[in-house]
């Protein structure tokens, strides 16, 4: 389970605040909210906990903060912004990093990689933006990750594959996983999340059970 209890976070001149809600294990979770809401800045809070932060962040019952680097390994966060060396190879990278993480084997990440479509040979020069969001996510998937934090995965992503990495994401969280995701697209919200969490600049507006009604977050402009 993931519990956020009064999360504040100060990033320069914007506030996060009082960020409050719980996830069970199997979910999938949109967060939703225009630019400038604190989707990305609610993420950092997760991956790199800061002095200044206020409130509780639990992860299976501890605070992340005291347990970080075991937070860290069951935890896959998925960007663009994540950076790789551009001249290896897929498969290089994977097993450059693959010997941080206990359950990492070079078997699961090809299988991985096949089931996302691309090339475990393809360098990460030569990656498109969704085919770097599809490797991140094998990646994980290979290393059993837990908890998968998601900024923006699906943004220009082709609709046929948009449908497959859903079928994707099912599949994780039927092993149990978590899926913490943003997006603008309102289609994926209605369609795919559990529960939605509602940010608008820096505030939480609703955290509540997505019951695929695309009115219920008209009052969030996208």
């Amino acid at each position: 389970m993931l519990e956020i209890k009064d999360l504040q976070r100060k990033a320069g001149k914007f506030q996060l605040e009082h960020i409050d809600f719980q996830v069970e294990e199997g979910y999938l979770v949109g967060i939703l909210g225009p630019n400038g809401a604190g989707k990305t800045t609610f993420f950092k809070a997760l991956m790199e906990p800061k002095k200044g932060d206020k409130g509780t962040i639990l992860w299976m019952g501890k605070d992340i903060r005291k347990n970080h680097v075991e937070f860290l390994g069951d935890t896959a966060y998925i960007t663009e912004d994540m950076m790789f060396i551009e001249k290896l190879t897929a498969m290089e990278t994977a097993q450059m990093l693959g010997v941080f993480y206990e359950h990492y084997t070079d078997e699961a990440f090809e299988a991985c990689m096949e089931k996302v479509g691309v090339s475990k040979n393809i360098t990460i020069a030569g990656m498109s933006r969704g085919q770097k969001i599809r490797f991140q996510l094998a990646f994980g998937m290979a290393r059993k990750a837990k908890l998968y934090l998601m900024d923006e995965p699906t943004a220009g992503m082709d609709p046929a594959f948009r449908k497959e990495f859903y079928d994707l994401l099912r599949e994780i969280l039927a092993e149990g996983a978590t899926v913490l995701m943003s997006t603008h697209v309102q289609s994926d919200i209605n369609r795919n999340m559990d529960y939605v969490l509602t940010l608008k600049e820096g505030k939480q507006l609703r955290f509540q059970e997505n019951f695929g009604e695309a009115e219920e977050w008209s009052e969030v402009e996208i």
